[in-house]
């Protein structure tokens, strides 16, 4: 087992390494990989980073807890890919071309051309805000099930997951973080598929069989509403439903929108990108109840896929699998790392600072920054402050609150100045802290109130600041005239 889990890392090390070759030594090819990947590349990645160790770890954990009603997940992201992949990625995509636009933040910078830079600033602080909590996710996940697959001591399993990505995403680049997306995102796919067949047609005795197991254990596992009734129960199907709906508007996924090749690279990564997340979706929920039926007594849920594959898989299949968890894990963490790191070494950077820096300079500053948010990330992971599923929930919903809305806006509206989008950026990040310490979180979503309150900040603040800026251009028209 251990012997087939380091061939993997190993190969996946050395396609990382090995990407700087293909790149072009600039701040481009650095942060977008010259631009040039194709519909298979750009969709499994995008899915691979959006999956994560949650898939895994949280989602799994998820299920076992509360069995069937996770499943309304599935139907959110259907909805949440659907309107990403075909009516957010060809508008940016188009955008992007136009302007040369370098990354979400960049987008909106140049979108209400934003001379102040403001837009670019308030943006990028709120990408490490959210990020390094993301990030800090991934790597718990990573301690987890290290700890359980190799008895490897949970903080020591997280920061060598964190060195380990770190090194081959400081020298490669985004292209190294495309590369190795995509291998791991079929290892990913792969395991999903088939583990759950396996296991529920061979091990359960087949599909009656193990939905009359999950009953004798615990009739509520095939809810779905888990057991909740009246408010509880609504706010729990909308927590799960609108958690998919946040996947526009998350900065690691839009970016792979920016360096699509060309248009017919969205439209058949979309075919592709709708499969990945039907299959995503399912099988991890499945997963979770299935261990359910084989562990009823696990103290902490979210080791039940790792306990899962140490008990039931031999030691080949095992080392297989461990691969798709940190494939997972590494995928979406050397994503957020390359976004955060590209938010503070060259979107904010070049907004606050007067200096010019040569490209050599740029990614000197680049790989340092990512190095410093990889630590900061490891410390966070360390204090395992909360679950895994629960901490992605909260990191995911802030971001697409905060971007989500005014994406859709500018994309397909001409209503929001400058004023409003910072409006909503702002106001979707401030409710989602304030939310998730309130105890109606426990019943609503912090995504919810986030979005709709920035969404109405947007277009009030749009609204006001718009007949301001109407009336101050017709007083300079007036003064011009004397």
């Amino acid at each position: 087992m251990i012997i087939t889990f380091i061939i993997y890392l190993v190969a996946v090390f050395i396609i990382g390494i090995t990407a700087e070759r293909f790149i072009s030594k600039s701040e481009e090819g650095f942060y977008l990989g010259d631009r040039n990947f194709g519909a298979w590349v750009t969709a499994i990645s995008a899915g691979a980073t959006d999956s994560s160790g949650w898939v895994f770890i949280g989602a799994a954990g998820a299920a076992y807890l509360a069995g069937a009603s996770t499943m309304w997940m599935l139907p959110g992201f259907i909805v949440g890919y659907f309107l990403n992949w075909f009516v957010f990625a060809p508008k940016l995509y188009d955008f992007g071309v136009k302007h040369n636009v370098l990354s979400l933040a960049d987008y909106f910078e140049k979108r209400y051309n934003d001379q102040s830079h403001l837009l670019k600033v308030i943006a990028s602080i709120i990408f490490v805000i959210f990020f390094v909590a993301y990030m800090a996710s991934q790597l718990t996940a990573a301690g987890k099930a290290l700890d359980v697959m190799m008895n490897l001591d949970f903080n020591t399993g997280l920061i060598l997951c964190a060195a380990f990505v770190l090194g081959y995403s400081v020298f490669g680049g985004y292209r190294s973080v495309m590369m190795t997306d995509f291998v791991q995102g079929l290892l990913m796919v792969g395991v999903l598929i088939i583990f759950p067949i396996y296991m529920i047609f061979f091990e359960l005795g087949g599909w009656t069989s193990f939905w009359q197991q999950a009953i004798a254990i615990d009739p509520i596992l095939t809810t779905s509403t888990g057991g909740a009734a009246g408010s509880a129960a609504i706010g729990l199907v909308l927590g799960y439903l609108l958690f998919g709906f946040g996947v526009p508007g998350q900065p690691h996924i839009s970016q792979r929108f920016l360096t699509a090749k060309d248009p017919k690279t969205l439209r058949d990564g979309s075919i592709i990108a709708m499969a990945w997340v039907i299959i995503m979706m399912t099988s991890s929920n499945l997963l979770g109840i299935i261990g359910r039926i084989i562990y009823p007594e696990l103290k902490d849920p979210e080791y039940v896929f790792p306990i899962l594959t140490m008990n039931e898989m031999s030691p080949i299949i095992a080392g297989i699998v461990i691969g798709a968890v940190f494939a997972a894990i590494q995928s979406t963490f050397s994503s957020q790392l390359m976004v955060a790191t590209q938010a503070i070494a060259s979107d904010l950077l070049k907004s606050i600072s007067k200096n010019t820096y040569t490209d050599k300079q740029l990614l000197t500053i680049s790989r340092w920054t990512m190095v410093f948010l990889g630590v900061i990330s490891t410390g966070i992971a360390l204090l395992n402050l909360e679950a895994v599923f629960y901490l992605v929930m909260y990191a995911w919903g802030g971001l697409a609150a905060s971007f989500g809305p005014l994406l859709y806006l500018s994309l397909y509206t001409n209503l929001v100045t400058k004023q409003g989008a910072a409006a909503g950026m702002i106001t979707g990040t401030l409710i989602t802290i304030i939310w998730k310490n309130t105890p109606y979180s426990a019943y609503v979503y912090e995504l919810i109130p986030a979005a709709v309150l920035a969404t109405l900040a947007i277009l009030i603040v749009s609204k006001i600041t718009k007949n301001k800026n109407s009336e101050l251009n017709e007083s300079e028209r007036n003064a011009k005239t004397f």
